[in-house]
């Protein structure tokens, strides 16, 4: 008589909760220049929490079929037991200081300086500076300078979980740990960092006729970005330290991965924008025709912790060329627009090959239709009709020998969803 075992579980949840206060000031104060200095300042208050909800006993403890060789708990995704649950939380207090003026008729001038303090790493203090001048009344330079700041989120540097992966054909336990459990410390991990930023952006702003131009550069270096290990192999010569740190049944994980400012990024690329309005159709019509080419490359990562695969997804896991052609017309009670987008060539992967052979491979280019039409019912009441890929163009197929291995049709990354066309009806009202 077989043993019994569940195969519905309740595996647990998380929960994430925000707060946020802000007060913001702003006036326009008179200094003896053409127009008024805009001055802006304010605080802020925030407090976010991430909460780890266990599941029933069943979705995390040794089953009947435990002493066969199966997993412990739950397959596919095992349950939070007690040791995972609680909640942590982090409050930051901030405040900002921002000016704009026109220190002569064509020359403005913007700068802007923020201080935040975190309750789990200490401060950091912030500033961009913007300039812009009018060569003529249809042309303008502009350009920044900037230096950004991204706090870890708590649910990164707490997250547990625990699920079946197919890698190479074979099903393994992979535990993603917060990076400074026992499990992840003893692999690398370590508390987490700000990732930091520094911008710079140089721009055109050209009329010519009723057509409007942008034409924009920038350069983003990121430094200790965050992101999710390569999975790390858990070896069967490190069983007994591991539990000596209090690491349970370390042979029942096979591969363990953890978050980890492991890598510096510099990306580049270039804006184009030009609008053209007419009145067509008894109507107004819009016409925008957009492109952009975006390069990121990886400057530095810890081998440790990032392969080769994440590298190459890193830099090519999307097009470096994305183009949008848009007509969008309005009459009095109707509205429509239609768009097409163009994306070009990119590294396509899935998460279960993760080296950088295997069946990735680069995948074509590819096109995709929007639509929307909408109808104003009342001042406030506008139905709308739509659909985006509405055409239902095909993600990148994996190869059909993979299927067997990977247990997927479709890789994972894109620039568009593998799900296909998404069509919607919709009901706004404004009050």
């Amino acid at each position: 008589m077989g043993l019994e075992t569940p195969t519905e579980f309740d595996t647990g949840k998380y929960i994430q909760l925000e707060k946020g206060f802000n007060l913001d000031f702003v006036k326009g104060i008179e200094l003896g220049l053409d127009e008024p200095v805009n001055v802006a300042f304010g605080l802020e208050w925030r407090e976010e929490s991430f909460e780890i909800v266990s599941g029933e006993e069943a979705s995390w403890k040794a089953g009947p079929y435990a002493d066969q060789g199966f997993n412990i708990g739950s397959h596919g995704f095992k349950g939070f037991g007690p040791e995972a649950q609680g909640i942590n939380t982090r409050r930051s207090f901030a405040s900002y200081v921002d000016l704009e003026a026109y220190l002569t008729e064509d020359f403005l001038l913007g700068t802007a300086i923020r201080y935040e303090d975190f309750t789990s790493f200490g401060s950091t203090t912030n500033y961009k500076i913007t300039v812009q001048y009018s060569v003529t009344e249809d042309l303008s330079l502009r350009a920044s300078h900037s230096t950004g700041f991204r706090a870890p989120t708590v649910g990164q540097a707490n997250v547990v979980n625990t699920q079946t992966s197919m890698v190479e054909g074979e099903l393994i336990q992979t535990f993603l740990a917060p990076p400074t459990a026992p499990l992840s410390a003893f692999y690398g991990g370590k508390e987490l960092d700000p990732e930091e930023s520094v911008s710079y952006a140089a721009g055109i702003v050209l009329t010519l006729g009723e057509v409007f131009l942008t034409a924009d550069y920038y350069s983003i270096e990121v430094t200790d970005r965050i992101a999710q290990s390569s999975q790390i192999d858990v070896k069967a010569s490190d069983y007994e330290a591991l539990e000596a740190l209090g690491v349970s049944n370390p042979e029942l994980i096979s591969k363990v991965s953890y978050f980890a400012n492991d890598f510096d990024t510099t990306t580049q690329g270039i804006d184009l924008v030009a609008n053209y309005a007419a009145d067509l159709l008894g109507g107004s019509t819009k016409f925008s025709l957009a492109y952009n080419w975006n390069e990121t490359s990886v400057d530095e990562f810890n081998p440790d912790t990032v392969n080769s695969g994440k590298v190459r997804r890193l830099e090519g896991g999307m097009p470096d060329h994305r183009g949008t052609f848009t007509i969008a017309q309005d009459w009095d009670t109707f509205s429509s627009f239609i768009r097409l987008n163009y994306f070009g060539e990119y590294f396509a992967v899935h998460a279960d090959d993760a080296g950088a052979g295997g069946w990735n491979q680069m995948a074509d280019s590819a096109f995709t239709l929007d639509a929307e039409v909408s109808y104003y019912m009342s001042d406030q009441f506008t139905i709308s009709v739509g659909g985006n890929n509405i055409l239902d163009q095909e993600a990148q197929k994996l190869p059909t020998s993979s299927y067997g291995v990977l247990g997927a049709q479709y890789y994972e990354s894109g620039p568009f969803d593998y799900n296909g066309g998404f069509y919607y009806a919709k009901l706004t009202y404004n009050f």
